[in-house]
């Protein structure tokens, strides 16, 4: 049975609950008269008058677009580029085994410094003991024709042969000498180096072991590249260069390089080669920058940031900051200012750079203002 005590606290819950229930009606009405139909709300964007967009000093202010005046002003050349590290092909040593045989030891491997002339490994050879047992048999063949050389001489001087006998003989030693030098030849051409049917891998340079192809017990042929030897003094940075980039290059021009992963170390390079053609997909040519001695380790494969500093004498060029250029489906655009709350969208061929500018060849007159600052603000209109 319910107390007559709880009456007044039921009549008290449902006076609060209608009057939350009237706010809320209330509310309601207040957001539903702000959305109502008529009231409308003006939007402070860009819009597009042909190719030139129209904004307010606001939307100025609040996308912090700033312009800057084209000027002709003196101008050197700077190109950065990222390239590889590779091999500098002029030391570099392929070293084979040249011929067949069985591979008895390994002495170097991967990452291990050798000095010129230094042995790599040892091949058994029955190739290079036949030739090493022909030049015995040369060796015996020519003893015996000095032999009877000597003796027809003898006899010829006293009289009891004929000059035509000496001469045979004569004729037979010459032509065993012959037989001995080729025989030698051979057994040097194939790397015998006086142990019998032993091969002895040699490295013609020094430097570090970059490869490392033969195992013992391995069976070779003449052909097989046993050993990759590389001077790491001595490297090569490939380049990839924009078309429009590449009149600003030149042999002998000096290279800054920095590693990606460690920017602040600076190694001097210098430009050895510029290609002479252009890669029709790429719009690229290569460039190749010899490194000797660099100050830091740089390893093959590595990427690098590479800032080619033009020697050619500083000229006059139409300059532009470079946050001024932008591309707009892949061409290099600028906008340029017609009044304070104008702009044009202009497309523009680049010249070089110096890191901080642009070089303007086709689009700008010299004394146009340009958009320096909010120029992805202003792309966007063009998309919208």
């Amino acid at each position: 049975m319910t107390s007559n005590r709880s009456l007044p606290t039921r009549w008290i819950a449902a006076g609060v609950g209608l009057t939350l229930l009237a706010g809320g009606v209330g509310l309601y009405k207040v957001k539903s008269a702000k959305r109502a139909p008529g009231v409308e709300v003006t939007r402070d964007v860009p819009h597009l008058e042909g190719n030139t967009i129209v904004f307010s000093p606001a939307f100025r202010d609040r996308a912090e677009i700033a312009f800057t005046k084209a000027e002709r002003i003196p101008f050197k050349p700077m190109v950065r580029v990222v390239g590889t590290v590779s091999f500098n092909p002029s030391y570099v040593a392929a070293i084979g085994t040249r011929l067949r045989g069985t591979v008895r030891r390994t002495f170097k491997y991967e990452g291990d410094r050798v000095a010129p002339n230094e042995a790599l490994a040892e091949v058994e050879s029955a190739e290079l003991g036949e030739a090493q047992a022909t030049i015995a048999q040369a060796e015996a063949t020519q003893k015996a024709a000095e032999m009877h050389a000597r003796r027809e001489q003898d006899l010829l001087d006293k009289g009891l042969t004929t000059a035509r006998e000496a001469e045979v003989a004569n004729s037979e030693l010459t032509s065993s000498r012959a037989g001995l030098q080729a025989a030698q030849q051979r057994v040097k051409s194939l790397g015998g180096n006086g142990t019998f049917g032993l091969f002895v891998l040699r490295t013609p340079i020094g430097g570090h072991v970059v490869e490392h192809h033969i195992s013992p017990g391995q069976s070779v042929d003449s052909n097989v590249v046993g050993y990759k030897v590389a001077d790491l003094n001595h490297l090569w940075i490939e380049l990839s260069v924009f078309e429009r980039d590449v009149v600003s290059v030149h042999v002998g021009d000096d290279v800054d390089v920095a590693p990606l992963a460690a920017p602040g170390q600076t190694i001097i390079g210098r430009v050895a080669h510029v290609g002479e053609v252009i890669d029709p997909t790429t719009r690229s040519t290569q460039v190749r920058v010899t490194v000797d001695h660099p100050k830091y380790h740089l390893r093959v494969g590595q990427s690098v940031q590479a800032t080619i500093r033009s020697a050619s004498a500083e000229r006059e060029a139409l300059l532009v900051p470079q946050s001024a250029v932008i591309f707009v489906d892949g061409k290099p655009t600028v906008f340029v200012g017609e009044g304070e709350t104008r702009a044009r969208a202009v497309t523009v061929r680049l010249g070089g750079n110096d890191g901080t500018r642009h070089e303007i060849l086709e689009g700008v007159e010299p004394g146009q203002l340009v958009a320096s600052a909010g120029v992805f603000a202003l792309k966007s209109e063009l998309f919208r």
